[in-house]
Formats: structure tokens, C-alpha cells, sequence
């Protein structure tokens, strides 16, 4: 049988975790850059826009928000979708007109719910910071094949990164 082990609680990838990231639960920004080298080159993609072809390779600047309010990646917009279609078939097997009004309304409006998100600052990071980010984060990560070279995109301003939580919980298992 497997055993099950806390891998966070008040460190990320041997950094402490900041005070506000403790107290809501969430690995904060400021940490999670700490476990990798950034360097802040916001001109980065322009600049090099004649050498090689700049690929996403994590994350997504794309999201869609369903009926609920949650915010959803591509993954999850599909398979929503994919559930609502499935619901509205038998819906319309059942001829719930009231129940097939609904679903079509929630389709149309999941259908044009998609949102760009803008960067507002890039960082070059290692290799071993873009696998950090794809492992435990949907942060956006570009790589140009002919640079061998990784980009992090970051996407909110404004707030010291101390105080910007990620999607990282401070408390995750896994079984040993």
C-alpha cells in the first residue's frame, strides 16, 4: 500500500513560502520565482523575432469561464462543453423544452466566453524553471528552438509578487 506525504506545508523547491501564501494556503509568486532563475527582458520576443519561431509551450493566454464563474482552461472548456451537448441530446430525447432552452442558452454563452490574457512583464529562465512552471503551474511558457532559450510570460501587474498567490496549494500529497 502506498504511503501518502505532504511535499509543500512552508516550503516550495526549498524556498519559504511568504507569510500571506501560509496564511490563504497557496505558494505565492515571489516564492515560486525564487526556485528558478528569472531574468526580467520584457522586449525579449521582439527583439528576436528574426531568430527562430517563438512556440508555446505551457500554460495558455486563453480561457473561458462557464455559467458558475469558474474560469476554465482549454481542456476543461472542452470537456464542459462536451457534458452541456451531451445533456441537451437527452434533453431533447425527453423533450424538455424548459430544460433544452437552458442548456442552449449555457452552450452559447460558454461559446463566447473565451478571454486573452495580456503579459505584462517576460522573464528568460532556465530549462529547469520552465519545467517548474509546466509541472506545477499553467503559466505561459515560450521556447525558440534556435535560441534554445525559455520564456516565462507573466501576467498580472501591479502587486508585489509576495502577495500574488498561484494555484499551488501549500499543502499537496503524493503517494510515496
Amino acid at each position: 500500500m502506498a504511503k501518502t506525504q505532504t511535499i509543500f506545508g512552508t516550503h516550495f523547491c526549498g524556498n519559504e513560502i511568504s507569510d500571506y501564501g501560509k496564511q490563504n494556503g497557496f505558494v505565492d509568486y515571489a516564492t515560486l520565482a525564487k526556485s528558478f532563475d528569472a531574468v526580467m527582458c520584457n522586449d525579449i520576443l521582439s527583439t528576436t523575432a528574426e531568430i527562430g519561431y517563438w512556440d508555446m509551450v505551457s500554460g495558455s493566454n486563453v480561457t473561458y469561464e462557464d455559467s458558475d464563474g469558474n474560469i476554465l482552461d482549454y481542456e476543461e472548456y472542452t470537456d464542459k462543453l462536451e457534458e452541456l451537448q451531451e445533456r441537451l441530446e437527452d434533453a431533447e430525447a425527453e423533450d424538455n423544452l424548459e430544460l433544452i432552452s437552458e442548456l442552449e442558452n449555457e452552450i452559447d454563452d460558454l461559446e463566447h466566453s473565451e478571454h486573452y490574457s495580456e503579459i505584462f512583464q517576460y522573464f528568460i529562465i532556465s530549462a529547469q524553471g520552465a519545467s517548474i512552471l509546466e509541472e506545477y503551474t499553467n503559466e505561459i511558457v515560450y521556447y525558440n528552438e534556435t535560441l534554445d532559450l525559455y520564456v516565462w510570460g507573466v501576467t498580472h501587474w501591479g502587486t508585489s509578487w509576495d502577495y500574488v498567490l498561484t494555484d499551488i496549494p501549500c499543502e499537496r500529497s503524493k503517494k510515496a
